[in-house]
């Protein structure tokens, strides 16, 4: 009987740890997620445009594993770095979406936080 209830304890410890991995992955800084919040989640949520939602929804971003949360910060950098993100047609109707070069070193600096993922996943 003992042996079943270290291995409900163990089993537990386990499931809470893998847990724990994924919340520190998927948690965002307050002062990144305010950027987000004020230049990406109009289109990248469960509400937002089809395509937008596709390639990264802030919606589930508590769900994305850390191999994904690493990959999908690389990209946030890299697009709104070139220029990509938000898209032309938005930041020319809403410039107020752009973010400033400190906005985007912040957001860089906090994707460079993440253990990058294997090359090739």
């Amino acid at each position: 009987m003992p042996w079943q209830i270290v291995l409900i304890f163990l089993f537990a410890c386990i499931s809470a740890s893998g847990q724990d991995k994924k919340d520190q992955a998927a948690s965002v800084p307050d002062d990144v997620l305010k950027i987000f919040r004020a230049s990406c989640m109009k289109c990248h949520n469960n509400d937002g445009r089809i395509m937008a939602r596709t390639k990264l929804n802030f919606s589930i971003w508590n769900e994305y594993d850390t191999d994904t949360v690493a990959k999908k910060a690389s990209k946030i950098c890299e697009e709104i770095t070139e220029g990509k993100m938000p898209p032309k047609s938005a930041r020319e109707s809403n410039p107020e979406l752009i973010p400033t070069k400190e906005q985007v070193e912040l957001i860089c600096k906090w994707s460079g936080s993440f253990i990058k993922p294997a090359e090739g996943k």
